[in-house]
């Protein structure tokens, strides 16, 4: 039977649209979920249902640094370690935050430790996971989740052969204040003989930035772990870490990292609208994270444990594809970047005879920047735009709960933007013209990566490097009115899908809606090489009313989503409050990261809206909502055995501080308009000095969980008069006096650590 010529011109495009499809699917298989094991599950494995049966005492309530709830957690912990035959030890400790870029955080922290032998160690394994919370989480996914898995662990491992290597169980305190307790790890270590080899020593971090998703490897410190990770069936990329490293966020790997050791860092990172919130609980989090993450990092350390730690590989660039990992290292980067600059010149150079136009792919590659722009521009408008029309989202930084209905609807606007560039381009561009455009900014954006960027630069040279194969094998074989060389941009995308559709997906819950102009980028460069999908075109009256129909579909979606994205009880709406007690003057204040609109506490902003960095510096350079409020009767910060003594113009400042017996946090800021701090030492912590002469509140430092009988500090200061600290005391929860309102059901506090129902208590003392 002889096939309709109509059909035949469209069987490249359906064989084209079917390897796409495939190549989707394989490249997705590192990110799906698998289920829950139950508690019959073989002993030898990790079970999630034996996991989350502990979390009733370990994330039942809030349990930040220092409190009551904790010291429980804690004491359960050690029993747990005991009964699996370990022999735990609490390192109690004050540890400095040792922050070069912030104000110093100190805090009486303590870590919980167990060794499991090996039996001819190479180096050491150290399974971690931090076992405060912030003060208003129970912190059921962050970290409590990842603190029952690691018992899990160890019983698993313990069921097994003797390992090689020594694997250490480290439960950390502190994390959520500055990574204390791991930076107190780090100094006890200091003066041994593993300081001499930090690499020797391998860490397995296990954090939760949401109640769900799949686990993810975002951070590699060090070389050499490759083969753990393949193991472990996490996802990764080395562009994630790349990104991670310019961002503000921490984890305990940030301070074993800076020691030396190596490290890998695992996460799931779904439902961060739940992060830091009264309801990352037990009831919201997905069992099938936890199996992912046991699993995951169950399989690392039994990998690891059996390795030869004293040797690393050079794996700089590392990244998932389909169900393995591929890895090379550095100096690899930007030979093989190089190797795609003469791609577009050879192409023309084969293409000269062959129906490919230098002016056509000109055009393409000048025009196509916009696209990228349009895409940077469509993610950050629409962001700003969004924050406008609901206020509330700002609160959460774009962590919100229905992420996907936002994400489509910029997907459906980005098909529009790309399909009215390749319509335009295709103008006096073939299809060939327009993809070996593109292929030329794949080339160039591979060689920006490769200097300033190298962990990401695989996501273009790839791409590039097939690409360029896939057209020239297209203009050696095909004629100019082939139908193959029609969707030949089709058949270049699929390296792109296999290598840049993952990452867009773990970008988008990882950023959220405040930072959702970076996955759109990406996905252009997804999408750019689809449009030839479409070839050959339809009239243009069909393509524009298409595209009409896509744009109104992305701004109905985007604009009935929003309208309809209420709340409920399982999906409270974010509020934010504090009270701030003045207490030289007796003035009470509501303030509030969030405007009017907010229910319940909205209509205690009355005030004109202000900045407090003078009169409570710990508020930060933000402008806040503000209302009066009633003063209520609360404890304030105190001083006492105060000494100073001056030598050489130097006065030494000794005080006692101490703050409120219901404060998880004491912050102390000094005036350095008239003054230099040259150091300081709190509870014997060493503090550098530092602030701007003139600057007002400038230097300053925090303490973490401050003992009921008050913190020592002595400040070193040169300086003329008397110098003036402000000390502000943080407590959760507002006063009853001050008659607080209740929040409803269906809200609840925002993230810590903004504005979230916090009391503020602020006294200034002169020395």
């Amino acid at each position: 039977m002889q096939v309709p010529t109509t059909m035949r011109k469209r069987i490249p495009a359906l064989a084209a649209l079917a390897l796409l499809l495939l190549t989707a699917v394989a490249a997705l298989l590192p990110l799906r979920t698998s289920g829950p094991r139950p508690t019959s599950a073989p002993v030898g494995g990790f079970s999630a249902d034996r996991a989350v049966a502990r979390l009733d005492t370990i994330a039942k309530v809030p349990h930040p640094t220092g409190s009551s709830a904790q010291s429980d957690v804690r004491n359960y912990l050690v029993g747990e370690l005991r009964k699996l035959g370990l022999n735990p030890e609490v390192q109690a400790r004050v540890a400095p935050s040792h922050a070069d870029d912030a104000p110093a955080v100190v805090g009486s922290v303590s870590n919980i430790h167990a060794t499991i032998p090996g039996r001819k160690p190479t180096g050491r394994v150290v399974l971690v996971a931090h076992y405060d919370s912030v003060p208003i989480a129970p912190g059921a996914s962050d970290d409590g989740a990842n603190v029952a898995a690691i018992l899990e662990i160890a019983r698993a491992l313990k069921t097994g052969p003797q390992f090689r290597n020594d694997l250490e169980i480290l439960f950390t305190d502190g994390e959520e204040q500055g990574l204390l307790g791991a930076r107190a790890f780090v100094d006890a270590e200091a003066g041994t003989d593993r300081a001499a080899d930090p690499s020797r020593t391998v860490v397995v971090n296990m954090e939760g930035r949401g109640p769900s998703g799949p686990v993810v490897m975002f951070q590699m410190a060090g070389t050499g772990l490759v083969p753990a990770v393949r193991a472990s069936g996490a996802f990764t990329t080395s562009f994630s870490a790349a990104i991670y490293d310019r961002l503000p966020n921490d984890t305990d790997l940030t301070a074993f990292k800076k020691a030396g050791m190596r490290g890998l860092n695992f996460a799931f990172m779904e439902g961060s609208g739940h992060y830091h919130t009264a309801h990352d609980d037990i009831a919201r989090l997905d069992r099938a994270s936890v199996q992912d993450m046991g699993e995951a990092a169950l399989a690392a350390v039994r990998q690891l444990g059996g390795t030869d730690l004293s040797q690393a590989g050079p794996d700089a660039t590392y990244f998932s594809l389909f169900d393995t990992i591929v890895s090379y290292p550095a100096w690899l980067v930007l030979p093989l970047a190089l190797a795609t600059l003469p791609g577009v010149p050879v192409l023309l150079w084969l293409g000269r005879r062959r129906g490919l136009s230098p002016t056509g792919v000109g055009r393409a590659a000048a025009t196509f920047p916009l696209t990228l722009i349009g895409a940077a521009v469509l993610g950050s408008a629409g962001w700003w735009v969004l924050s406008l029309a609901r206020p509330d989202f700002a609160l959460g930084e774009g962590s919100v709960y229905h992420l996907g209905r936002y994400a489509w609807g910029g997907a459906l606007l980005l098909l529009v933007l790309i399909v009215a560039w390749y319509r335009w381009t295709r103008r006096k561009a073939s299809p060939l013209d327009v993809v070996t455009g593109v292929l030329g900014w794949f080339a160039l954006l591979a060689v920006l990566c490769a200097v300033l960027l190298p962990q990401g630069a695989y996501l273009f040279t790839w791409p590039a490097l097939i690409g360029t194969v896939v057209v020239g094998v297209t203009l050696r074989f095909t004629g100019v009115d082939s139908p193959w060389r029609a969707v030949t941009g089709a058949f270049t995308a699929v390296p792109v899908v296999a290598l840049v559709l993952p990452v867009v997906l773990v970008l988008l819950p990882a950023l959220g809606l405040a930072l959702i102009a970076a996955p759109l980028v990406l996905a252009v460069l997804l999408a750019a090489l689809l449009p030839s999908l479409l070839e050959p075109l339809p009239p243009r009256r069909a393509v524009t009313v298409g595209m009409l129909a896509v744009a109104v579909a992305a701004a109905g979606t985007l604009v009935v989503g929003t309208a309809l994205d209420g709340y409920s009880a399982d999906e409270p709406r974010p509020v934010s409050l504090g009270y701030v007690l003045e207490a030289d003057t007796g003035k009470a204040t509501w303030v509030s990261l969030g405007d009017t609109s907010q229910p319940t506490v909205g209509r205690l902003l009355t005030g004109e809206s202000a900045r407090y960095d003078d009169r409570v510096p710990s508020l930060g350079d933000v402008t806040l909502a503000n209302g009066a409020a009633r003063t209520a009767p609360l404890d304030t910060p105190s001083i006492r055995n105060t000494s100073v003594v001056e030598a050489d113009g130097v006065r030494t400042i000794r005080v006692r501080i101490q703050a409120p017996a219901d404060a998880h946090t004491i912050e102390v800021h000094a005036d350095t308009g008239a003054h230099e701090i040259l150091d300081a030492t709190v509870e014997g912590a060493k503090l550098a000095g530092g602030g701007r002469p003139g600057g007002g509140w400038s230097w300053s430092f925090s303490y973490a969980a401050p003992p009921a009988d008050g913190i020592d500090v002595v400040i070193r200061v040169r300086g003329t008069g008397a110098l003036p600290l402000r000390v502000m005391s943080t407590a959760v929860g507002l006063p009853n006096g001050a008659e607080a309102p209740a929040l409803a059901a269906d809200e609840s506090w925002a993230s810590w650590p903004s504005i979230a129902g916090q009391t503020f208590v602020v006294s200034t003392f002169r020395l």
